[in-house]
This record gives structure tokens, C-alpha cells and sequence, in this order.
């Protein structure tokens, strides 16, 4: 299975409404389009976590005549989740038009920052040349990187061992972790049906990995 990072710099007559609006305001920083389908009916379900103004975007949601729905989660004043229902895709220019006729997958997120789009993209050989091929017709387009897909970022779960992982999970669900903490360590190596001081290490070596999975800078 091969790979295409590209970087996708739609002209404005390819962008919907929403995007040339969200690309010229400052008020929207980065959005990350989590996932998308196109319906049966032809309108595209698309899923994105969004820095920036929710004010900003709900309007120009509102006002961009594509968008048939839409739906706005905070996660607090600068975060939000937003569902968008886009119409007629197909029907007027886009960029979307060379991704929507090929067989492919893309690995999430999508990131667009200022109108211009990152995204990372699957499959064999011939059907990635043809949507390279598809999208150079209209937007201006850069191959950043090309090869074999062996994965990106490790999973914090890949970085455990299956006794560790067990261990969490057992202390998460006997109260270890809350504040106040309700469960002991005599609780998980009970569950666990070990040492006081082997549940401890395995506690102690689960939670070094996830700190390290966090802050990247950290056990390199």
C-alpha cells in the first residue's frame, strides 16, 4: 500500500463559499476534517475539530449556500467540533470532484490552514498518479513525501504491553485515578492477582509510556 503526502492550494473559484470565507479570516486558525462521506443523495458529511472563533464559523456556515446543515460542539472558547452537510459537490467546480471519482483512502486528519490543505492519502500506485494527476488540472498541487504506508504516529495502546494496558484499565476502573482516590494499589494487584509491588512497576512503567506518547519531546 503506498502513500502521497500532499499539499493542496485551491484556487478561490474551486472553493465552496465556507472555505473562501474560513481562508480569509483570522478568526479561524486550523480545522481538521476528522472524516467525510458522500450520501447516497450526493451531499457531503464531513466531520471537523476547529481552532478558532465558533462565532466566526457558525456564520459564515450560515451564509455559504452549499452548506444545508450544520452543527457546532464546543470544547471550549477556541475548540470546537463542527458537522457540516455540503451539497451538490459534484455539480459546480471543486477540488473535492478529483477525490470523489478515484478509489483511494485518506489517513485523518485533512488540515486546512489559510485555504491551503495538507492531506495524506492511500492506495496502489496507478489510482494515487491519477488523483495527482486530477487534482494538478485544477489546484496547485505539491508531492511532499511518497512510499510505502508502514503507519505515523505510534498508538499510545501499541506502546503498552497487554499486562500493563490491563493494569490501567484495572486501576481506572477501581477508583485509582479519581481525586480523591477511591480504590488502592491492594484493590488492582488484588484484581490483578499479584504483588502489591508488581502492580505498582506495572502501574508505574504503563503510565511512563503514555506520558512519553504525550509529550513527544520526552524518552526519544
Amino acid at each position: 500500500m503506498q502513500f502521497v503526502d500532499l499539499t493542496v492550494e485551491p484556487d478561490p473559484v474551486y472553493q465552496s463559499d465556507l472555505s473562501r470565507t474560513l481562508a480569509s479570516s483570522d478568526a479561524i486558525v486550523r480545522e481538521e476534517l476528522l472524516v467525510w462521506r458522500m450520501s447516497r443523495g450526493m451531499v457531503l458529511n464531513q466531520l471537523s475539530f476547529v481552532h478558532g472563533d465558533p462565532d466566526v464559523y457558525a456564520r459564515a456556515a450560515r451564509e455559504a449556500s452549499e452548506i444545508v446543515q450544520h452543527e457546532i460542539r464546543s470544547v471550549d472558547d477556541e475548540r470546537f467540533y463542527v458537522y457540516l452537510q455540503e451539497a451538490n459537490v459534484h455539480e459546480r467546480p471543486s477540488w473535492w470532484t478529483a477525490f470523489l471519482e478515484h478509489d483511494f483512502i485518506h489517513v485523518p486528519p485533512v488540515v486546512v490552514e489559510d485555504g491551503v490543505v495538507t492531506v495524506t492519502i492511500l492506495g496502489n500506485v496507478g489510482e494515487l498518479r491519477e488523483v495527482v494527476g486530477d487534482l494538478a488540472e485544477v489546484v496547485s498541487v505539491e508531492i511532499d513525501s511518497v512510499g510505502e504506508y508502514h503507519g505515523r504516529d505510534q498508538r499510545i495502546t501499541d506502546r503498552l504491553t497487554t499486562r500493563q494496558y490491563r493494569a490501567l484499565r484495572i486501576a481506572t476502573e477501581r477508583g485509582y485515578y479519581d481525586v480523591p482516590r477511591e480504590g488502592s494499589l491492594a484493590d488492582v494487584a488484588a484484581e490483578l492477582e499479584c504483588t502489591e509491588s508488581t502492580a505498582s512497576d506495572l502501574l508505574r512503567r504503563a503510565e511512563r509510556e503514555v506520558v512519553y506518547a504525550l509529550v513527544a519531546s520526552v524518552g526519544e
